[in-house]
């Protein structure tokens, strides 16, 4: 016969166990919870993509751990330029940061493959060739050789050259100019075989030194070009899309991997999620960014296809021979031929 006694104890452990599984991943009364800090270089508005996608990742992570997680944004360059911000995920002391590949290179020369010349046609094909297994053996390469883990890879887009000299029709046009790179010895390439002067500035520099004069002209997506009020010191724009640019979402792998199981799924479902809010959202600020530089003063020329062919002759050939001079020559090969797979695929 089963006792009052019995009961109450099957009780308690009934209710006990119930309220474990309840809790099981949230935060324990008076634990602290676990920081996130996540860099980024662009400044916190809403129009922004990159604060956006930042933004939605904050209140997933935070929202899906009941907590447990605390995410704290700096952005517009708070803690470093995006250099700074690499080497400082690298070493631990900033958890997570979104930043262009451009500095990367000075970490993970691999991924100078990302700027061969003319590479992807469109956005589809470079999403199909970077989620490919091509894209997840480089990003995953890269975490082994320098620690950084790659959640996502968002949209920085295609670049695009302006300047305040003349409108830039031919390679020839752009001979002479003073440009703007990101630090990333491919992009300077580029420019240098196309006879215009390359000139690495970091990003929180760029309009001052457009303001000035140091350089002529720069290199960016339209968002970019947009966000960053170049159209106010810069008065051409050639849409030629020359390098595909890419946002990977990193984080730190010995951070990430002492993350508690449930909490790094969490996380690792948050930075895909912000993956693709950032390709979806730049996609947007291009089409709606073109009509507001024109319509700032700017004065936009789209090559035609003949016209691209001579910018894709004049660079992309040197560009792959100085690459294949800087790492091992199997990533060129295997970046072309996903671009072309996915081209064909398209």
């Amino acid at each position: 016969m089963i006792t009052k006694r019995f009961r109450t104890i099957v009780t308690i452990f009934m209710t006990l166990s119930v309220l474990t599984f309840l809790l099981a991943g949230a935060p324990q009364a008076g634990a602290a919870p676990i920081v996130i800090k996540f860099a980024h270089g662009q400044p916190p508005v809403e129009e922004e993509s990159i604060h956006v996608g930042v933004t939605v990742f904050k209140r997933f992570v935070e929202q899906r751990t009941g907590g447990a997680v605390q995410v704290e944004v700096y952005p517009a360059s708070q803690l470093g330029k995006e250099r700074e911000q690499y080497e400082g995920v690298q070493q631990g002391t900033i958890e997570m940061c979104m930043i262009a590949e451009g500095p990367i290179a000075g970490f993970f020369p691999e991924i100078m493959v990302l700027g061969i010349p003319y590479l992807y046609g469109n956005e589809r094909v470079a999403h199909k060739s970077l989620d490919s297994d091509f894209g997840k053996a480089l990003f995953e390469e890269m975490r082994k050789k320098t620690g950084v883990r790659t959640l996502g890879v968002g949209e920085n887009g295609f670049r695009n050259f302006t300047n305040r000299v003349r409108q830039v029709k031919s390679p020839e046009d752009m001979k002479g100019l003073k440009i703007r790179t990101m630090e990333n010895p491919a992009h300077m390439a580029m420019v240098k075989a196309l006879g215009a002067t390359p000139t690495p500035i970091a990003w929180g520099e760029v309009y001052m030194a457009l303001q000035q004069g140091v350089v002529d002209g720069q290199e960016n997506p339209v968002s970019v070009i947009e966000i960053g009020k170049f159209y106010e010191v810069q008065k051409y724009l050639t849409l030629d899309g020359h390098v595909y640019s890419v946002l990977p979402i990193l984080i730190n792998d010995k951070f990430y991997s002492s993350l508690p199981a449930d909490i790094r799924t969490v996380v690792r479902d948050g930075g895909e999620l912000m993956a693709t809010i950032s390709r979806g959202q730049n996609i947007r600020h291009v089409f709606n960014g073109v009509k507001i530089l024109q319509d700032k003063g700017m004065q936009l020329y789209t090559p035609n296809e003949k016209e691209l062919q001579l910018f894709r002759e004049a660079t992309q050939k040197p560009v792959i021979e100085f690459i294949s001079t800087k790492i091992d020559k199997k990533w060129v090969d295997w970046a072309l031929k996903s671009a072309k797979e996915a081209e064909q695929g398209n």
